[in-house]
């Protein structure tokens, strides 16, 4: 089945705004879970569909499920293939494809709308207002999305041209297409509104940009970031505060020239400087019926504020004489911001981090203390502070009860000579019980002090080796005065009777007991 409709092209103007919105039909975000329509699987449109479709130019399906209420637009050389061959690499279950519902876009909305040059559609300059189509400029809607366009708060839609799916559609044409079911689809709130066109005969973007304050800053006062500065400026036609520095000068003619030449001092001024990659200006014209007309030129930081434009539009003031063009201009006014500020930094963040700061400096005076107990400065803290062992005593009546661990006592255990190192002594004099255990050293064949009772060390002397005998020589010699002969021919006869002794003693005793008895 084959669908034609005779579209028109236009020639795309200078002054133009873009419409951004949408999914396309060629896109997964426009499908339900991302699937797209294989040649063996049906359409499936939403119940209701209060938008208009275009279709693109090829399409090879099995079908269409219209919806209840909506509309599609097929272009002259568009073709759509019913009943194709089947493709094994498209292919699933269902045989089904379904269209996510579509969202409606808001006119006054400048998420909407992007400019013809991307570079200027991004720039922080522009005001809001601008970024929304002007009363005298051209609109283009092109793509294959759901076209839906609310017109909340919108009393005149005011615009140069517009150009919908790749046809001028004029001034008397639209009124007629607002008035129909399908105007409808495509405008939404579209209830007394009217339709001025324009070519060229107004001053600046808006013919009253005051009037447009409220109903353009209701989609925008939420998006607005914090101004990182102090006094921020807020430009005509602008719905939010920003950075920088702003320089009108009132006009009661506005002349397209005198923009330019604006325009090109300040870039002139900006190369002489070398600010051409530090700063961005914006210069327009702005009428209210109220404020009445002006030529606004508005200066930002690149990459954030940090007052290079205000210095650049004091000392473009200061030296206005340079200029052919502002020496002559009267009324001049500049507005400036003030010094860099950080909003997300308020005074309870600052005594948060203050707190935290002298936090860790206590923490760290306390660990110093602990283990540098020889400075004479930090003996001034009290020892039960940084001393676990002494808060059973200092806290008992808060019952606070600390298990005492011998286990690793033993790194505290007296010098290998046998007195006790400067720790011990220490310790000892600090007033805290020690665990001690009485154990015999083979090293030095002395007994000495031990933490714990440890069984690998409860020996008593023992003969030395042939080995450990010959690596220590000086052991091996005898006594001068000893023979080692008698020493070793006697040594168990010794033995025997202290042993003997011992049990004449014990039986001595019991025949005495015996007596008595």
């Amino acid at each position: 089945m084959w669908w034609s409709v005779l579209l028109g092209i236009c020639q795309v103007a200078s002054a133009t705004k873009w419409y951004s919105g949408g999914a396309d039909f060629n896109s997964p975000s426009a499908w339900v879970d991302e699937y797209m329509p294989c040649p063996q699987d049906l359409v499936v449109f939403p119940t209701h569909f209060p938008a208009i479709l275009p279709l693109p130019e090829s399409i090879s399906i099995d079908g269409l499920v219209l919806p209840r209420d909506g509309a599609i637009l097929i272009a002259e050389e568009s073709t759509i293939s019913f009943g194709a061959a089947r493709n094994s690499k498209c292919d699933s279950d269902e045989r089904k494809a379904h269209l996510k519902p579509p969202k409606s876009s808001k006119w006054f909305d400048p998420q909407t709308w992007k400019w013809a040059d991307l570079s200027k559609s991004g720039s922080s300059p522009v005001p809001e207002l601008e970024r929304v189509p002007c009363d005298d400029e051209q609109v283009i809607v092109k793509g294959h999305a759901a076209l839906a366009f609310d017109l909340e708060n919108v009393q005149h839609l005011r615009l140069g041209q517009l150009i919908l799916a790749g046809s001028s559609i004029s001034k008397f044409y639209l009124e007629q297409l607002l008035a129909r079911d399908l105007g409808r689809f495509l405008f939404h709130n579209a209830r007394d509104v009217q339709v001025e066109y324009y070519r060229g005969e107004l001053c600046g973007c808006h013919k009253d940009f005051d009037r447009l304050i409220e109903p353009v800053c209701h989609n925008v006062q939420e998006q607005c970031e914090a101004p990182h500065c102090l006094s921020p400026v807020r430009p005509f036609g602008s719905c939010c505060l920003i950075c920088g520095a702003v320089l009108t000068m009132p006009r009661q003619h506005c002349s397209e020239e005198d923009r330019r030449t604006l325009l090109t001092e300040l870039n002139l001024m900006m190369v002489e400087q070398e600010l051409e990659d530090k700063i961005q200006l914006h210069v327009d014209h702005v009428s209210s019926e109220q404020y009445g007309s002006f030529l606004q030129a508005i200066v930002t930081d690149r990459g954030g504020y940090n007052q290079r434009s205000v210095e650049f539009v004091q000392f473009l003031t200061e030296h206005r004489n340079r200029s052919s063009f502002l020496a002559k201009q009267l009324g001049v006014e500049l507005k400036a911001s003030g010094r860099p500020h950080n909003p997300n930094v308020s005074f309870a963040s600052v005594l948060l981090i203050l707190f935290c700061m002298a936090l860790v400096g206590v923490v760290s005076v306390i660990i110093l203390a602990h283990f540098m107990p020889e400075n004479p400065h930090l003996n001034r803290i009290p020892q039960w502070i940084h001393d676990p062992r002494r808060w059973r005593w200092r806290w008992h009546h808060l019952g606070v009860r600390l298990r005492r661990n011998p286990l690793f006592n033993r790194f505290e255990n007296a010098a290998a000579g046998g007195g006790h190192n400067d720790e011990a002594v220490g310790a000892a004099g600090s007033g805290v019980d020690r665990v001690t255990v009485m154990g015999y050293d083979p090293g030095s064949d002395e007994v000495r002090e031990r933490s714990f009772d440890n069984p690998m060390f409860e020996q008593g002397p023992t003969a030395d080796s042939p080995k450990e005998s010959q690596d220590r020589p000086e052991l091996m010699a005898a006594p001068p005065a000893m023979e080692t002969g008698d020493l070793d021919s006697c040594s168990g006869s010794v033995e025997e009777q202290e042993l003997t002794e011992i049990n004449l003693e014990s039986s001595e005793g019991e025949t005495d007991e015996e007596a008595e008895i």
